[in-house]
């Protein structure tokens, strides 16, 4: 028997057929078409999951995993508000996958998801005490606590890109200003760079988009760091001390372990992560500071399907 593990996000839906092993059997990856709606979203998740099933049928998985960005209710089934996908109030979510498959099917929101993967299968394996921040076109995180996911009185813990580290900040979608999310995900860190370019600034990384500014990125970024550009190293090291603050106030707060770092921007590695242990050595608490580990996640882009699949594995008893 099989599980299956689909990960939703506002470009990609990424969908795996998995072993209760934890292990791939196949994989498929789809757009996610947000701006047509959650029904059609919804759809395409569902044709996702006949495809990676290809000739093996219905009968053949024990239950559906789903990693849904934003604020969930996972005991009802709902997806309360996703902004990133453009998603309303209150969508029912479990319920359209319950009566497509007549199989077993769970949700979370996807960063949490993505710790599960990390904690059975990843980066978190055989630590207890873990926050994993995932850095992409939003941030969030998940938490671990003596072994267990923590999701706080209405299933919503971890929501770290939406504190404050600005108090007269940006705007966010979320109605609060100045939030962590604004600045070091990687549409936040390719914003900065424009406005410093627009500034006037010198650097490569105009030159690397043919002076289109529309065209940075924060691989852009992360490229120019590479080739010695000043204001890229300076953007990098701004990222890195800004989320620094942030990951300080959780070591000090819940005194993890580990901290995972994952999603698109961690792929640019020690560039991020080397001042990223240095800034957060230096606003925790002196000991708190020292002995917590800063790593990259392991499972990379496949660690949300791989957790929605460990999602199924925690409810049905198999981890």
């Amino acid at each position: 028997m099989y599980l299956v593990g689909v990960d939703l996000g506002g470009t990609n839906i990424a969908t795996a057929l998995m072993d209760d092993k934890g292990n791939i059997i196949a994989r498929r990856k789809t757009d996610t078409e947000a701006g047509k709606g959650p029904e059609k979203v919804m759809q395409n998740m569902i044709d996702c999951i006949y495809d990676v099933l290809g000739d093996k049928g219905i009968d053949s998985i024990r239950g559906i995993g789903l990693g849904i960005p934003g604020l969930v209710n996972p005991p009802k089934g709902i997806c309360l508000f996703a902004g990133n996908l453009g998603w309303g109030r209150n969508i029912p979510v479990i319920d359209r996958f319950a009566a497509e498959f007549k199989v077993p099917v769970f949700m979370d929101n996807d960063v949490r998801v993505a710790t599960l993967g990390e904690k059975h299968f990843g980066a978190g394996r055989g630590v207890d005490n873990l926050i994993c921040i995932t850095l992409g076109t939003g941030v969030g995180s998940g938490i671990i606590i003596d072994g267990k996911l923590y999701r706080g009185s209405t299933w919503n813990a971890g929501e770290i890109g939406h504190t404050t580290v600005f108090k007269d900040g940006l705007l966010c979608n979320c109605g609060n200003r100045g939030c962590l999310e604004l600045y070091v995900s990687a549409t936040g860190i390719a914003r900065r760079a424009r406005e410093y370019i627009q500034s006037g600034n010198f650097t490569l990384m105009a030159e690397l988009v043919g002076h289109d500014l529309s065209k940075i990125t924060s691989r852009t970024v992360s490229e120019a760091c590479d080739l010695g550009d000043r204001l890229a190293i300076y953007i990098m090291e701004e990222t890195a001390e800004i989320l620094g603050i942030a990951v300080a106030n959780y070591v000090d707060i819940l005194n993890p372990e580990l901290v995972i770092i994952g999603g698109g921007v961690s792929l640019v590695g020690d560039k991020l992560l080397v001042p990223l242990r240095r800034f957060v050595e230096q606003r925790a608490m002196r000991d708190l500071g020292k002995m917590v580990r800063i790593v990259r996640a392991e499972l990379g882009d496949e660690s949300g399907m791989v957790g929605a699949g460990a999602l199924v594995m925690e409810n049905m008893g198999l981890i």
